[in-house]
């Protein structure tokens, strides 16, 4: 799949600023950008009855219609991506590294390739290209943008003193102003 830039609707674009909303760009459903976004954050270390509180959770999620907008990269990310996958949910994937290899496609995982040709999924980044792995710099930067197209947040944990906590803090402090 060819990555092509993304016009975010304009509650999207206005919390994510139009420097950032210039460089990005995605693959498959940007329709989905349209409704209001249920965010999912999380540390990658999290208790075990947290990632089952919050999996018990995501068929109600998925009932109401709700798409969740994360970067599916914590383990307890990947695990509520699986689940809204196999109820047939919707979702916006935010990658912390460029769409694309040599050849300029995106190759979804065998897992996301029907999601995607269904209408049910959307793969973002604001990563150029060249960009090939997650360092803690675009992972922080991803989940800037994951925080910035949410118009409601899901936290189920955050480490105390995480690079995560702190920009988690920032951003509530942003959104009061």
């Amino acid at each position: 799949m060819k990555p092509a830039p993304v016009t975010l609707p304009s509650h999207c674009a206005q919390r994510v600023g139009p420097e950032l909303a210039a460089r990005i760009v995605g693959t498959g459903e940007t329709a989905l950008l349209l409704v209001p976004l249920l965010g999912l954050i999380a540390s990658r270390e999290c208790p075990g009855h947290v990632l089952l509180e919050t999996l018990d959770r995501v068929p109600e999620w998925v009932q109401a219609g709700r798409v969740i907008v994360s970067g599916f990269h914590s383990p307890l990310e990947q695990q509520v991506l699986r689940s809204v996958l196999r109820r047939r949910g919707r979702v916006v994937k935010v990658l912390a590294r460029g769409l694309g290899g040599n050849s300029g496609d995106y190759r979804p995982p065998p897992e996301e390739r029907e999601p995607q040709a269904a209408g049910r999924m959307l793969v973002l980044t604001a990563c150029p290209p060249e960009v090939r792995r997650t360092t803690r710099e675009t992972a922080l930067a991803r989940n800037g943008l994951v925080i910035a197209l949410a118009a409601e947040m899901v936290v189920p944990h955050v480490a105390p003193g995480s690079p995560l906590a702190a920009l988690l803090e920032k951003s509530t402090l942003a959104r009061r102003r």
